[in-house]
């Protein structure tokens, strides 16, 4: 969006919300990732950049076995200053299928609906700094439009060991600015994530087992780039994580720390996202972000055959 004062021309850009706990946000990374698991599952999600963003979305997806495929719907929400807000209603398509004994690939279609919204009514303005809505000057009002928008994605999995993908998101290039003045369509955003799984046996007869998951993320949209890197480890029915972000020219920008809990029908992680000193906001003193994420999984009685994927959402190991 751009305004214009009669003094200033200040124009607001950004980039799409992404959460910390990726790899528990399956559907939003990767439409490919869409009922991966051999459970139904239903996620809720939030997180508070204290002063500044909070997001929130809903999700469920399922294994649809007898067409080697997944569906899933999401409802994701980003609230920017409490003036900005971006909500959208998506829906994803997977297919599956073997090239060979160890190899798995599945491809991803989204389509979603999405609502951009600006709400003015307690916004404070300057008295001497007044929007004419003349010439390239534009008033502030409260707005709201709805456009669709469209992306894809692909996995690779080999031998459950081994999970990497690449996805593409806002393929039509919608317009989302709600300004008359400036009317630029949004890049797209391109992505690519892996993840590894280890299984780890110690203890007596080697009885006890341990889980290591290193991974990366890394996100590229216009000028805007962030790349994380990490690994977590899950032993019994608790698992925790560490993992770096870096933005820009690979600048550190914060440390990720997160624990959980998983159970055979529920999954509970915490997260928290510290900001490096380097990046601190005189304007935001509380850098810090919370991320909570619950997952409820759904078991059918019938055993299906899923991708195995689910090693990316951190399904500790099977039971």
């Amino acid at each position: 969006m751009m305004w214009t004062t009669a003094c200033q021309i200040c124009p607001v850009c950004g980039q799409d919300a992404v959460l910390s706990q990726f790899m528990f946000d399956n559907l939003s990374v990767n439409p490919a990732l869409a009922g991966i698991n051999d459970y139904h599952k239903m996620t809720v999600g939030f997180r508070d950049q204290q002063q500044a963003y909070r997001t929130y979305f809903l999700s469920y997806d399922r294994n649809i076995d007898g067409i080697n495929s997944g569906i899933g719907v999401q409802v994701f929400g980003d609230v920017g200053g409490g003036i900005y807000s971006r909500t959208s209603a998506e829906l994803m398509y997977s297919y599956r299928f073997k090239p060979s004994r160890h190899l798995t690939v599945a491809a991803g279609l989204q389509a979603a609906a999405v609502q951009r919204s600006i709400n003015v009514s307690g916004l404070t303005l300057p008295d001497n700094n007044p929007y004419t809505g003349s010439g390239n000057s534009e008033s502030l009002s409260n707005r709201s439009a709805w456009f669709p928008d469209f992306g894809c994605g692909l996995v690779v999995n080999y031998a459950d060991r081994y999970s990497a993908g690449m996805a593409a998101h806002h393929l039509n290039g919608p317009v989302e600015t709600l300004s008359e003045i400036n009317k630029k369509r949004t890049p797209l955003s391109l992505s690519a994530h892996f993840i590894s799984y280890f299984p780890l046996r110690f203890g007596k007869f080697y009885s006890q087992k341990m889980v290591f998951s290193p991974g990366f993320y890394f996100r590229k949209q216009q000028y805007q780039n962030f790349f994380s890197i990490g690994a977590n480890v899950a032993y019994n029915t608790v698992f925790v994580g560490v993992w770096s972000r870096f933005a820009g020219k690979f600048s550190p920008e914060s440390i990720i720390f997160f624990a959980g809990v998983e159970q055979n029908h529920f999954r509970f992680v915490y997260n928290y996202d510290h900001k490096l000193s380097a990046y601190a906001n005189k304007s935001f003193p509380r850098t810090g972000a919370h991320e909570i994420t619950l997952v409820w999984k759904i078991h059918p009685k019938k055993k299906m055959h899923a991708i195995k994927c689910s090693k990316y959402s951190l399904q500790l190991y099977d039971r």
